[in-house]
């Protein structure tokens, strides 16, 4: 079974244990809440439309750059009611691997919804991900860490010398391309028993 996990941007989404997503607070007021969750491997949206907004139909949109968007499925008919507040969900059942994804809805005639983002890795091939690669600004190297273990990040140049090393307990390395030389370079991840290690390269710039 492949092994996919979710890790979120911030500032857009917030996931709450494996399932339970935080809904986002909205400045739309047709929404009171739109949330992104994954769940074996598939991204699942879920939100509610406020009592008293009716729109006809919801498209949903995703997009790999928070610009340019293109639909990926569609609920028709009237939604929302007049009366009390409705929940609606779609299963994004085939989504992009290994990279950020942003999402937002169309309801009819009410407009767009706020964009949530999500980022979704497969470590079923390769225990780890680093993005983007070659090293830039703002770069990471993603890997599996469910239990929120400690672990530490060694970086070592050609030579064989100690460059870099930090410690996480979440579930990837923040790197300071500025501190690294451009070239190449081997890293070891590890937990502090050392029963969970990954051995990676790569490149900077």
């Amino acid at each position: 079974m492949n092994r996919i996990h979710s890790y979120c941007v911030l500032s857009l989404l917030v996931l709450l244990g494996f399932f339970s997503p935080k809904a986002m607070a909205q400045d739309l007021p047709y929404l009171n809440s739109f949330s992104l969750a994954e769940i074996n491997g598939k991204v699942y949206l879920q939100w509610i439309i406020a009592s008293g907004n009716t729109c006809d139909g919801v498209r949903v949109y995703r997009s790999t750059d928070a610009e340019n968007f293109e639909q990926i499925g569609q609920i028709a008919g009237i939604c929302g009611s007049p009366f009390s507040s409705v929940s609606y969900d779609y299963w994004d059942t085939l989504p992009l691997l290994n990279t950020t994804s942003y999402y937002h809805l169309e309801l009819g005639n009410l407009g767009f919804s706020a964009t949530q983002a999500i980022q979704l890795f497969d470590f079923s091939k390769k225990s780890y991900q680093i993005i983007p690669h070659p090293t830039t600004a703002d770069a990471n190297i993603y890997f599996e860490n469910s239990l929120y273990e400690t672990f530490g990040l060694h970086v070592f140049n050609q030579n064989g010398k100690l460059v870099y090393d930090a410690k996480t307990s979440s579930n990837n390395f923040e790197l300071n391309p500025a501190q690294l030389d451009a070239g190449f370079y081997v890293f070891y991840i590890s937990n502090n028993t050392g029963t969970n290690t990954i051995k990676g390269k790569l490149i900077a710039k």
